[in-house]
């Protein structure tokens, strides 16, 4: 495998120099992308192309000089703009990274300290690699990416979302689906449906054959298994576990497509440094479309003298690595008596730290839309269908509003309710999901 990284990067290092030889005005944008440490094959001849570029010096001259040719780079190559280059050969160059960083930890593989001797290689795995945009970005590359980001969104429908479907249209068009790099919050007081909420949506990724990846700090494995059944099946999770399924069928039919997507589900230790370094883990597997943090309130954090300060800690730690690792996370929070009590504030609570709402993207809070706690424990107690509001309350790139559902706690589904049912307040039948 090493010898095919080593020909692809051979490869994108030649397009990348015949671009800048063929069209000398790319190479400011290029220098802004890639540093001359990053080419392994053909950095003599990129730092001869900086140093010409910029200090008005004649490029053929330097590269004779040099004894460097230039006849087997400029061949055809397909046209593309030098971002998606620089891009390809830092993801390229990563992979070659990998495998020299590997080959050397496997000559020193202890008897003792495995965990310690892990620990280094993430950590030195995490300083030697490249992200596309890990310098401090130049107006020239903020400017360079939105132009291709134009031109990507110009090839679509104008109506549609910038980032992935949450299963739920009406809420889709509020916050333009879940989008790369931003940070989730989904807050409500006990029993508000939190985790159901969020597996809908883990739900919905699925079928869009994406993959997903949860952190249960609270539930283990199989209860998260069971609950995402109970939704996709639209039959009851705990039925289907004790062996009771309405249809075995569409029970196996999901569990086969649950597989093939490749969902990860973790019920592990919920020390944050941990929890970091297995989200690097996964992207490293392939890579992930979203994580899930269920919940917050019980992440750790070593040294931390306080909740306010753990909490504080965990949420900045997951703000940075949803844009070091350019994935969307959702991560669920209890909200505070205060927050419950105050049902109608337009300011979200959330349970033992205000840095959690300010680091949010996206925060919405779960809250029944029942006339009454009475009416809701009753319904509750009966199996019924429950009338339910998922408030955005921030969005930082967008609008804000509520959207009525309709909770069936039997399944765990959530539906989109009708004008009808909410003026009516008739909740019987569950429609198909939307």
């Amino acid at each position: 495998m090493i010898n095919n990284i080593q020909e692809k990067l051979k490869i994108l290092e030649r397009e990348f120099i015949s671009r800048l030889l063929n069209e000398p005005e790319e190479v400011k944008t290029a220098s802004f992308l890639i540093k001359p440490d990053e080419l392994y094959y053909y950095r003599n001849y990129y730092e001869v192309i900086l140093d010409s570029h910029f200090n008005d010096k004649n490029l053929d001259r330097e590269l004779s000089t040099r004894k460097l040719k230039i006849a087997e780079l400029l061949a055809e190559y397909p046209i593309r703009k030098t971002p998606s280059i620089a891009k390809e050969l830092k993801e390229i160059g990563n992979s070659h990274r990998v495998f020299a960083i590997l080959e050397n930890y496997l000559h020193k593989v202890p008897f003792q300290g495995v965990f310690e001797y892990i620990s280094k290689l993430q950590k030195d795995l995490l300083s030697n690699l490249k992200r596309f945009d890990e310098d401090k970005d130049s107006i020239q590359q903020i400017i360079a990416e939105f132009r291709e980001k134009q031109d990507f969104y110009r090839t679509k429908p104008k109506d549609q979302i910038i980032g992935l479907s949450t299963g739920f249209n009406k809420l889709d068009n509020i916050i333009d689906g879940l989008r790369p790099e931003h940070l989730w919050v989904i807050g409500g007081y006990t029993n508000m449906g939190k985790t159901s909420a969020v597996l809908n949506i883990v739900s919905s990724l699925i079928e869009q054959e994406k993959k997903a990846v949860y952190y249960s700090l609270e539930m283990g494995k199989i209860d998260i298994l069971q609950r995402l059944l109970g939704i996709m099946t639209s039959q009851n999770g705990l039925s289907i576990l004790k062996g009771y399924a309405e249809d075995e069928a569409v029970v196996d039919k999901v569990l086969d497509q649950i597989t093939k997507s490749d969902l990860s589900i973790h019920s592990f230790n919920s020390n944050i440094n941990d929890l970091i370094a297995s989200m690097f883990e996964e992207t490293l597997k392939k890579p992930v479309d979203l994580f899930v943090v269920d919940f917050i309130q019980l992440v750790t954090v070593e040294g931390a003298r306080s909740e306010y300060e753990t909490l504080t800690t965990a949420i900045l730690e997951l703000q940075k690595a949803a844009k070091r690792f350019k994935v969307p996370i959702i991560v669920l929070s209890q909200i505070s008596n205060d927050g419950a009590r105050n049902n109608d504030s337009p300011v979200m609570s959330f349970k033992g730290s205000g840095s959690i709402a300010s680091a949010a993207d996206l925060a919405i809070e779960i809250k029944s839309g029942e006339e009454s706690t009475e009416t809701l424990k009753r319904k509750l107690n009966n199996n019924e269908s429950i009338f339910m509001k998922w408030d955005v309350k921030k969005n930082r790139h967008g609008k804000v509003g509520t959207i009525e559902m309709i909770f069936n706690g039997q399944t765990g589904r959530f539906i989109l309710a009708n004008e009808n049912q909410i003026n009516q307040h008739t909740f019987g039948d569950f429609a198909d999901k939307q």
